[in-house]
């Protein structure tokens, strides 16, 4: 069974009438995940809690996919009211699809964008397995990798090394038992246990045909019992399993229950899951990169100014802005916030993301004369357009401006970038 739902979502049991919840599950299902919730670190990821006599869980701002041993569910950024309809459900999963693209470390930087509305009618479990497949069947195809192993044992023929010295009172009882050690190829490695193990994880499903096929292709491969002793082993390997590199994420996942490049904790996550505000950074910084004229310089994670000085004049506190973008003289300092934003009511600006921002401002007034801040949002249905700046004064106008997306990254840099510096 599969599910979409929103960040933020509830969760409940089936049995219950009247539930808030926006989808629920069965007892064993809903066990499973609230096994995980009630772990000490658990609470930004999943958090339980009992509302009049009803148990529910609470998805945390974070995305991916949730999995149970029956039940996978969507988790979806919330830039929609709701993902009831295709399209909202579609353009959702086409947001979360665009911004894992921009993480190194998992596979979806494979799906190329301007063939990503192809995938986004699938559900995120099925999108996960082809990938996994596509990679898969290109090492299937070329030949697993082999490695050598120290064979020792007694034969009737000399093949590699005799080893006449060891127990000489065998060759008296069996002479024609020869004592030998010599190397053999085999395909029982740590990489191919490894992939193995992973196939195994995908038996059931939309690719269950494909993977059983792959599986009789490596039944004389063992799959791996202790995928974390395997991991290391496969890391250092040589240079002939290179071709593998795209399986450790996979495996950390699949095996491990971790999303490559986070954590919530030393718990393991139940699926793949990630920090939506991060998530959101990652993607706005990257694009920026990839995107921006090469006339302008891109820094991201810069940390050149500090808050505070000591009594003894050294610098107290970095400040660490998501991006700093240089042209000339020219400056910006933009951050990125994963909040609803409202285009009313003062747009529901945290009054802490505007201090933070002007700090950022006044250390950079030291290299231009005016320092244009940034901060950008999500674009959802309370927050469509960019209003016009503010000012904290005359060298430090502030922007308040929706990302959106629901358009390629190129498309997204270029709107954004002809609001803050048109023309």
């Amino acid at each position: 069974m599969t599910y979409a739902i929103t960040e933020n979502s509830l969760i409940g049991r089936h049995n219950l009438s009247g539930s808030e919840a926006a989808i629920n599950l069965a007892d064993a299902d809903f066990d499973a995940l609230k096994a995980y919730a009630l772990q000490e670190d658990a609470e930004p990821v999943l958090r339980y809690f009992v509302q009049r006599g009803r148990e529910y869980l609470r998805v945390g701002a974070w995305v991916g996919l949730l999995q149970t041993a029956s039940t996978s569910i969507e988790v979806l950024p919330k830039i929609t009211s709701d993902t009831g309809t295709t399209d909202q459900l579609v353009q959702a999963r086409a947001s979360l699809l665009r911004m894992l693209r921009a993480v190194p470390q998992v596979p979806f930087r494979l799906l190329p964008e301007a063939h990503l509305h192809q995938f986004t009618s699938r559900p995120l479990p099925e999108l996960l397995a082809t990938l996994f497949l596509q990679q898969a069947e290109k090492l299937l195809h070329q030949g697993l990798q082999t490695d050598y192993i120290s064979v020792d044992r007694e034969q009737s023929f000399v093949k590699g090394r005799l080893q006449l010295h060891r127990q000489p009172h065998r060759r008296v009882l069996y002479p024609e038992r020869l004592p030998v050690v010599h190397d053999e190829r085999t395909r029982d490695n740590a990489p191919n246990r490894l992939l193995k193990a992973c196939l195994q994880q995908l038996q059931r499903g939309y690719v269950s045909g494909r993977v059983r096929q792959y599986l009789f292709a490596m039944d004389d491969i063992p799959a791996s019992s202790d995928w974390q002793a395997d991991l290391v082993l496969a890391q250092k390997t040589n240079r002939t399993f290179a071709i593998y590199s795209w399986l450790w994420p996979w495996v950390q996942w699949l095996l491990g229950g971790q999303a490559p490049g986070t954590s919530a904790g030393s718990s393991q996550l139940p699926g793949m899951l990630f920090p939506t505000a991060r998530l959101f950074e990652m993607y706005v910084a990257a694009s920026l990169k990839r995107h921006m004229s090469a006339d302008y310089a891109v820094q991201t994670q810069e940390a050149l100014h500090h808050l505070l000085s000591d009594p003894r004049g050294t610098p107290q506190f970095k400040l660490k802005p998501d991006v700093v973008i240089r042209r000339g003289n020219a400056l910006w300092v933009l951050d990125t916030k994963w909040k609803q934003l409202s285009s009313f009511r003062q747009h529901g600006i945290d009054q802490g993301d505007l201090y933070q921002l002007y700090a950022y401002g006044q250390r950079y007034l030291s290299e231009a004369d005016q320092v244009t801040l940034v901060l950008l949002y999500p674009r959802t249905a309370t927050f469509q357009e960019a209003p016009a700046p503010f000012y904290y004064d005359a060298q430090l106008p502030l922007y308040l401006i929706p990302v959106d997306l629901s358009v390629a990254p190129a498309e997204m840099v270029s709107r954004l970038w002809s609001i803050i510096a048109p023309g």
